[in-house]
């Protein structure tokens, strides 16, 4: 390693520790790491010359849409006790407590009950409406918005939008909030392209998933590891 003279800079011979000049003790240069030059490591590491772009041709896989079929019907089941219960613990409470009226019991719990029912209904229908598209992400925007309640309290949450335009020229618009599930926002960056299966529990595909921070269970939406082949969870295979 060379030496020089911190006051002037002159090179000092390598034996010398003082500068003959003007008598400053030598440093020693250290060596200076030079920036990576080659190109950032990215998901194509892990596959090689299989992690290329496209959609997944496991969508139809006889694994993966029996999972599918078995989560829908545990949450039919699960809908099915759910919806009867405002009405039922009205009742109780109205037998137990004596500090309402049966027919008032009823009444209450029967509107709380056919409010899940309708909602219930409503996410059914939504949910059989809709139909799978390819699209492309053009922008996504983050509002915090305000709620106020009839107490005069105000809760806030935060509010997603992803928006895509489909290869059809429609547009499209998928707001979501801090309240609920935060999918499309975070997995689908702006100018990605993707597939829409509203059959999925995770209905959002990358078309280039070496862009993806994870691979989604299509069948229950576990966040696994792009290494994976399998879900973490189900065992069903990913879409990859």
């Amino acid at each position: 390693m060379s030496k020089y003279c911190q006051n002037r800079g002159n090179a000092i011979n390598e034996n010398e520790k003082f500068c003959g000049s003007c008598g400053a003790p030598i440093a020693v240069e250290q060596p200076v790491s030079q920036p990576y030059q080659g190109s950032a490591p990215t998901l194509n590491s892990y596959y090689g010359s299989q992690m290329t772009p496209g959609f997944s041709d496991r969508v139809n896989d006889p694994e993966i849409l029996a999972a599918v079929k078995k989560n829908k019907k545990a949450g039919k089941l699960f809908a099915f006790f759910i919806i009867p219960l405002p009405l039922i613990g009205f009742v109780v409470y109205s037998l137990v407590t004596e500090k309402m009226e049966l027919n008032q019991a009823l009444m209450a719990g029967g509107f709380v009950s056919f409010v899940f029912l309708i909602c219930t209904l409503i996410s059914a229908i939504k949910s059989r409406a809709s139909k799978s598209y390819e699209a492309v992400v053009t922008d996504k925007k983050q509002r915090e918005r305000a709620e106020h309640s009839n107490d005069d309290n105000t809760s806030y949450y935060t509010q997603y939008i992803t928006y895509a335009k489909t290869d059809d020229g429609k547009k499209k618009k998928i707001v979501e909030t801090s309240r609920g599930i935060v999918a499309a926002y975070h997995y689908l960056p702006v100018g990605a392209r993707f597939k829409y299966h509203p059959q999925f529990a995770f209905p959002y595909e990358l078309y280039d998933k070496s862009q993806a921070p994870y691979i989604a269970c299509a069948a229950c939406g576990t966040h696994n590891s792009p290494t994976d082949d399998r879900c973490s969870k189900c065992n069903v295979p990913l879409l990859k």
